[in-house]
């Protein structure tokens, strides 16, 4: 009987490695302010996962001095309360005045931004009102916002306006109001681009009222990638690996041909971590004790014939 081979020209074939989530959190431990103060840029080392870049946050349309150190904290915010006044608010929004901070997915990633969560705090002429807004819709409108968890202190108005609720109470120095909890949604799903975010505040009760915040952190899912380049792949000539998962980091290739010549062992970023060559035996041993648990792909090679399978270290 003649064994029909099937071959099947891919000029990109791209592997879907699973999601994973994340968090990514901002303490602003560099801020110096007073006759040492680093500026309106953040210079504290951004926050590091792997597959996404976080940018420095920055200060738009404020004086060039932060007023305290270990936060991200400015004053001469728009004016528009009364001290003592808990109903009556005249200002609005200042388009011009924000904190900024940008995300971007790398190395074939796609990201989905679930939540923001910040810390923050007013001095006693402060702002009373903030919110957050997104590239995504060219910050028309302010993202969703809600309190978690639940503060008595601080509330959510109409147009998704945190409210810090009692002028009465001001807080220690240096202490901070949690609970500024942000749910971006569909329009911040799926990236695959660079996002900006922009805090804004208002309704101070003076120009010298400041607004600060603190231990910003981003949580949610991103999804890698591997992309396999100008592949001729053999869909006969498969193989299997065994154990799988591996809980150890050793595994056997059993293949159905003897001429493959090399064997590559890939990470989830498309990064060769190990690699044999050579004329391959049907059964080949993998040690792959010195990487760490995760998904690998392991792809054998024959003249222009490719095979590939997937490969999962879990100890």
């Amino acid at each position: 009987m003649i064994k029909k081979l099937f071959f099947a020209v891919l000029t990109i074939v791209t592997l879907h490695t699973g999601a994973q989530n994340f968090s990514a959190m901002y303490p602003f431990t560099g801020v110096q302010s007073g006759t040492a103060n680093t500026g309106t840029v953040d210079p504290t080392p951004t926050p590091s996962v792997n597959g996404l870049s976080f940018g420095s946050f920055s200060a738009i349309g404020t004086p060039s001095i932060p007023n305290s150190s270990g936060a991200f904290v400015f004053d001469t915010w728009g004016t528009g309360a009364t001290n003592g006044n808990d109903v009556s608010f005249t200002g609005a929004l200042d388009v011009g005045k924000y904190y900024e901070v940008n995300v971007t997915p790398v190395n074939n990633t796609t990201m989905t931004i679930n939540s923001i969560t910040f810390n923050m705090a007013r001095s006693s002429t402060g702002p009373r009102h903030w919110g957050v807004r997104g590239s995504a819709d060219t910050y028309s409108v302010n993202l969703p916002a809600s309190i978690n968890p639940a503060n008595a202190n601080l509330s959510v108005q109409f147009g998704d306006r945190f409210f810090w609720s009692l002028d009465s109470y001001t807080i220690a120095s240096g202490k901070q109001e949690r609970g500024s909890y942000i749910t971006p949604g569909a329009l911040y799903a799926n990236l695959t681009s660079s996002v900006s975010f922009r805090f804004y505040a208002w309704d101070a009760e003076s120009l010298a009222g400041s607004y600060r915040v603190d231990t910003v952190t981003f949580n949610g899912v991103l999804t890698l990638y591997v992309g396999l380049n100008k592949v001729t792949q053999d869909l006969n000539s498969q193989f299997k690996i065994y154990p799988n998962p591996s809980n150890d980091g050793m595994a056997t290739i059993e293949v159905t041909k003897t001429n493959f010549s090399k064997v590559e062992v890939i990470n989830i970023l498309g990064t060769i971590v190990a690699t044999q060559n050579g004329i391959l035996n049907d059964k080949i041993k993998l040690d792959l004790t010195a990487l760490p648990e995760g998904t690998y792909f392991v792809r054998i090679t024959s003249d222009d014939k490719i095979a590939t399978e997937k490969l999962i270290i879990s100890r």
